[in-house]
């Protein structure tokens, strides 16, 4: 009896003691939706502005709700179960097959004007039906545009992976629309339309004269950071939607669709020449579409009171990416400049990958590698090797191997890395790690390099000496790059701009003027004047540069060996 009253304790001391080890594991879901959905292969495309979303009679999305605040009101989003963020239909909506019934839906989108009974409603059949993946356009009404495209349009769209390791997929939908008249007159670019590189090269016979309300094929393109623009058969540069508050990109001029910025008074009122075009990464395996349709943009008044603007709309291009991003954990990027006075031509060679024949004072294209150990060499004109290293290359990085003389005169490699990323750290102290770094779509990005063997510390400077404010570009040794916010950072609102290099030491700044090197001026970041053929040129492009110093200070070499600035552009 003694022994089963024991048993009996023991037995209730246990079970407390597991109830206690239960509650230990217990986890909190905060998931906003916590039930399993599984996307269709059917997107919405709204380039239209609509906010809701019914399906079957039943609505999807949330109504904004306002409250009082100062000044004025405070919108508030309540989410949705289909719609978390928000609650609202946004640019781009990947519908779950939740809502399918035998793969379809019957689905009505609308925008509701605030303090308006007037309603603007698009009604579609949507069907997931075993031809691949589909998208949903729907377009702007008769109110904005002449109607020169249907409400809703249908196309197919890839998901399949590209064909090549380390590449991309992407092509040019043209959904521009002949535009009503508004305030002040607007650019039409409801005509053909051409996919270019930053500088208006044409990117492929395939993605060039794009009609009107057609998609173009899929081409494939090394994975790579890319400030694509969409031209019109004259040249016009057509701008990208989406711009920023924060770095002057959100306001256009809407007559020629530039940038604008201030005129001393007159905030808004004088065009940079510079058309808004994004510089991002694109993902090795990614699927990308450029689409350009109708968009809501900010234009100048320029007859009312200094600074005020107002609503109007734009045919604009957006960048969509087809299937959800990869990441990259298997890629980097590498070229090659020849940097060694003395050479007119150097070989570069990474492992056993032929040689690419580099010319003094250019640079190469761009090769894929795979992440891990590398070994670089370079071979000079007679195929003696004149200088190797051995490098780790981490995924999703960029690299260029400077060959350059060192101080001792024999040839070296320096290994730099480029944050193309538009990114850097500002030292902010948010609690939750927000105001700790800063991204720019936009970017006027240069760093400096010291590749003169003559000139133990070099200082580059913007006009008549005035510093750049940044340490990157002060007392540069050769051949060692900084790694500390190395990226000078320009804006598309500046005015005309030099670079000069001073002889200096780590107690003297500037130092002395080099006068035998040439000024290199803003415009010199122009890739290709021709493109800017509406007349002025702007004060200079965006994306990442590197300035490097190169040649020497010796009046007894050839002309072409002579001290110079040379600048890079990473971006393409």
């Amino acid at each position: 009896m003694k022994y089963g009253i024991y048993a009996v304790c023991c037995g209730m001391v246990l079970s407390f003691f597991s109830c206690k080890k239960e509650k230990e594991n217990y986890r909190y879901d905060n998931r906003p939706v916590q039930d399993v959905q599984g996307n269709s292969l059917l997107r919405l495309i709204n380039l239209t502005g609509h906010s809701q979303v019914i399906a079957e009679g039943d609505t999807l999305t949330n109504y904004t709700i306002f409250r009082p605040g100062a000044p004025g009101v405070i919108p508030m989003y309540p989410s949705t179960k289909f719609f978390p963020d928000k609650g609202q239909l946004g640019q781009m909506w990947s519908i779950p097959r939740q809502i399918l019934k035998n793969g379809r839906a019957s689905l009505m989108t609308e925008a509701i004007m605030w303090q308006s009974s007037w309603r603007d409603t698009i009604a579609l059949d949507v069907r997931e039906d075993g031809t691949g993946a589909k998208d949903y356009l729907l377009l702007q009404s008769g109110n904005v545009t002449m109607g020169n495209l249907p409400r809703l349009m249908e196309i197919p769209r890839s998901v399949t992976a590209p064909s090549k390791a380390g590449y991309i997929k992407i092509r040019l939908v043209n959904m521009a629309q002949i535009l009503r008249s508004q305030s002040d007159p607007v650019d039409q670019l409801s005509v053909p339309l051409t996919l270019a590189y930053a500088d208006g090269t044409p990117v492929s016979i395939a993605t060039t004269n794009v009609a009107v309300g057609k998609a173009s094929d899929y081409i494939e393109l090394p994975y790579g950071t890319y400030q694509f623009k969409v031209l019109t058969p004259d040249g016009i540069q057509v701008s990208a939607s989406g711009g920023s508050t924060l770095e002057n990109t959100d306001i256009i001029d809407p007559e020629t669709s530039t940038l604008v910025k201030g005129a001393p008074g007159r905030p808004h009122t004088v065009s940079t020449h510079l058309t808004y075009a994004p510089v991002r990464t694109y993902q090795p395996g990614g699927i990308y579409t450029i689409m350009t349709g109708v968009s809501s943009f900010t234009f100048p008044y320029y007859n009312g009171v200094s600074g005020e603007t107002y609503s109007g709309y734009q045919n604009a291009f957006r960048v969509l990416a087809d299937v959800a991003e990869p990441a990259n954990v298997n890629y980097a990027r590498i070229q090659a400049v020849n940097a060694l006075s003395g050479e007119s031509t150097v070989a570069v060679k990474i492992d056993n990958d032929p040689a690419v024949q580099v010319p003094y004072g250019k640079q190469s294209d761009y090769s894929i590698r795979i992440r891990g150990a590398a070994h670089i060499t370079a071979v000079d004109n007679k195929g003696a090797v004149i200088a190797e290293m051995d490098a780790q290359l981490q995924p999703n990085m960029n690299y260029t191997a400077w060959i350059y003389r060192r101080a001792d005169g024999k040839a070296g490699i320096t290994l730099v890395s480029n944050n193309l990323s538009g990114g850097w750290y500002t030292g902010g102290n948010g609690a939750d790690g927000s105001m700790d770094r800063y991204e720019q779509k936009y970017p006027f990005h240069v760093r400096f390099l010291n590749f003169c063997k003559d000139l133990p510390y070099v200082t580059f400077t913007g006009k008549n000496g005035q510093p750049l404010n940044n340490e990157s570009s002060t007392n540069l040794q050769p051949g060692i790059a900084p790694v500390s916010l190395p990226y000078v950072r320009f804006s598309q609102s500046f005015e005309a701009w030099n670079i000069m290099a001073y002889r200096s030491r780590p107690s003297v700044l500037p130092g002395s003027w080099i006068t035998e090197i040439p000024v290199v001026k803003s415009t010199d970041f122009i890739a290709r004047k021709e493109l800017y053929v509406r007349g002025p040129l702007p004060v200079h492009e965006p994306g990442i540069f590197t300035v490097a110093l190169i040649g020497q200070l010796n009046n007894a070499v050839p002309e072409g060996e002579k001290a110079r600035m040379i600048i890079v552009k990473h971006t393409k």
